[in-house]
């Protein structure tokens, strides 16, 4: 699993860096986050995003960096806790419900909801396991 995920996170890292000189900026990011899940991100979300992976504060996140958070053992704990907080009626799953009440007060349209949904949930049961929302990082 632990190569798996590396690689995984490796077409992440990749996809993000956009001129291919092997370091993402805010920039590419947050170019990533529109892409990979149909929204948009405020720039406090960005920036506390990015502080997380940039470990040595230079502007700029390396694959290394990229990987040391992506990678790290606690992640599955914090996935679970914010899982579990969107899964409002403790079903086990994230309904589009729950979803649509996390994200519309973002100005989210039920277009993108939608969209958004779709691209998590990739077995098209209609509804977001654990797997699911560990895997859409």
């Amino acid at each position: 699993m632990a190569q798996e995920d590396k690689a995984k996170f490796t077409g992440v890292f990749r996809k993000a860096d956009k001129n291919n000189d092997g370091e993402v900026t805010p920039g590419e990011l947050k170019r990533m986050v529109i892409i990979e899940f149909g929204q948009d991100i405020s720039d406090r979300d960005l920036v506390d995003m990015f502080c997380c992976l940039d470990k040595n504060g230079d502007g700029k996140v390396t694959l290394d960096e990229f990987l040391g958070e992506m990678l790290k053992k606690p992640r599955r704990a914090e996935f679970r806790k914010a899982f579990d907080d969107i899964d409002k009626d403790h079903s086990g799953s994230i309904s589009k419900d729950e979803v649509r009440q996390l994200v519309k007060s973002r100005g989210c349209s039920d277009a993108d909801i939608d969209k958004m949904f779709a691209k998590v949930d990739t077995n098209d049961d209609g509804i977001i396991s654990l797997d699911e929302f560990m895997a859409m990082v």
